[in-house]
């Protein structure tokens, strides 16, 4: 009877941890990305500060050149009962002009794996990109 009371418990707890969904990853910046020429940076903050699932991305022109900074932030999520989803947004900082772009909402959903590349852009041309590693929405 006692061997009988064990396995069932054995047995509920491997069903009940099954069940649970695994934790979500924390919030994780990326922080200072710059171009390949260092004309440009972009930052990411995955929970802003009073603002909880809040990302700001920040894209900054350091270089007077004629050339303005791009960034692409791609939120990605594996969920293993649909496709993958994908999520993108632009940003832009078209000038040295001594201010850095900002721009904060929730462009991801929490747990979001994040992309972030930064590049020198001027008319159609976008070249000296760097891309970055993972970071956390």
């Amino acid at each position: 009877m006692r061997r009988l009371a064990t396995i069932a418990a054995v047995t509920a707890a491997v069903l009940f941890a099954a069940s649970t969904p695994a934790s979500a990853e924390p919030p994780a910046n990326v922080h200072w990305l710059y171009t390949s020429t260092g004309s440009g940076a972009v930052f990411f903050d995955a929970d802003l500060e009073g603002y909880p699932s809040y990302e700001k991305i920040t894209v900054c022109d350091n270089r007077t050149d004629g050339r303005g900074i791009y960034a692409y932030v791609e939120g990605v999520r594996v969920n293993p009962s649909s496709p993958t989803d994908h999520v993108g947004f632009e940003f832009r900082d078209p000038s040295n002009d001594g201010q850095c772009r900002s721009w904060a909402t929730n462009y991801f959903a929490d747990g979001y794996g994040v992309y972030v590349q930064v590049c020198e852009y001027w008319g159609d041309r976008i070249e000296h990109c760097t891309y970055t590693n993972r970071g956390v929405a």
